[in-house]
């Protein structure tokens, strides 16, 4: 049997749901499924894929490569994880074949030259490229195109226990939610996302509960939220606890940057609204006018969003739209697809 291992940076808890369904698909292509990385956040169901947890260092990854014997390398680091780069170049003096996996750059820091050089540098020692969108392929160098295949990025619901979950009602009441319309913040709370935005915005409509979820929220932002009835607080919430609030919902946002908390708000059939600005390549399946909205303003943000509230038919329209996106464009198999399509590719 034929063996791929990943190698990763922390394995986030929707990375290992996704990685347990990545190995019974590759078990079906007859190859077994690996990942080793330093760091593992918890997970509420049990983990399929073959786990290894072994902290960082270019010797003792070494050594664990030569001892699994792998046919084929999956490099998931950042250029800050030390080891990435001897560790790819002792993969290729070793005769491993190596797929680079990411966004191809560093998306924060696009105009870095000298980050730039090294990871086209990344980029040609690799036998395969695999990025999260086509709109990537502009930051790899057109001598590696050939080698370049897409896995869009998504989120995997296949364990999810939708009988398990709490009603909407008994969700509003648990947390002492009175409003009928609720406006949607998940995601870590940092400067650039804008909960700065939503929290000056939506003040004088009362109407409309505003609901954040995730680390990070400043003494400033939570004065703003205990001083605001209609504004709630619920602390960080992974695995059903999450999936309940979403549930809850009616419209996502995180104003000036979306990445994967995009695909559950359309698997949960929520519109969503965010600025014009910069956002993850999961800004792919949003569809303007369709299954949400990417305004030019804060204010027209604001209007957008009580349109949705104020007018059923339009809802119900974006909604049953965010969900058939999930449907028809974040299945999992779409993203095994470009995994798949790269190892054929370097086996060949």
């Amino acid at each position: 049997m034929m063996k791929v291992l990943l190698i990763s940076n922390r394995v986030m808890h929707y990375r290992s749901r996704i990685y347990n369904v990545f190995y019974d698909m590759f078990k079906e292509e007859d190859i077994e499924f690996h990942v080793v990385s330093d760091d593992f956040q918890e997970i509420d169901v049990p983990i399929r894929y073959v786990k290894h947890t072994i902290p960082f260092g270019f010797k003792a990854y070494r050594d664990f490569i030569r001892s699994l014997s792998p046919d084929i390398c999956i490099f998931f680091l950042h250029l800050k994880d030390k080891m990435f780069l001897p560790l790819i170049h002792w993969c290729k003096m070793a005769k491993y074949r190596v797929i680079y996996w990411g966004h191809g750059i560093n998306l924060k820091t696009p105009d870095a030259t000298l980050k730039n050089l090294l990871f086209h540098h990344i980029h040609t020692l690799s036998d395969a490229i695999i990025l999260y969108s086509p709109e990537q392929i502009k930051y790899i160098s057109a001598k590696n195109r050939d080698k370049v295949f897409i896995a869009n990025n998504t989120l995997c619901f296949d364990d999810l226990d939708l009988n398990g979950l709490k009603a909407p009602a008994e969700v509003k009441n648990l947390y002492g939610i009175k409003e009928e319309k609720i406006l949607l913040y998940i995601s870590r709370i940092l400067p650039y996302k804008g909960l700065d935005i939503l929290l000056e915005l939506f003040l004088d409509t009362p109407e409309l509960g505003l609901v954040i979820v995730g680390p990070g929220i400043s003494s400033e932002q939570l004065k703003v939220v205990n001083e605001t009835a209609h504004y709630y607080y619920l602390g960080e919430r992974y695995g059903n606890e999450v999936d309940e609030i979403y549930k809850m919902g009616d419209i996502f946002s995180t104003p000036g940057h979306i990445g994967l908390a995009l695909v559950q708000a359309m698997y949960w059939s929520k519109p969503v609204v965010v600025l014009n600005r910069t956002h993850a390549p999961e800004i792919i399946y949003l569809h303007q006018g369709e299954n949400g909205f990417i305004v030019n303003t804060p204010m027209e943000l604001k209007q957008t969003v009580l349109q949705l509230c104020h007018d059923k038919s339009l809802y119900e329209r974006f909604s049953e739209n965010a969900r058939k996106t999930y449907e028809d464009e974040m299945q999992i198999s779409v993203m095994f697809k470009g995994f798949m399509e790269a190892i054929r590719f370097v086996m060949n």
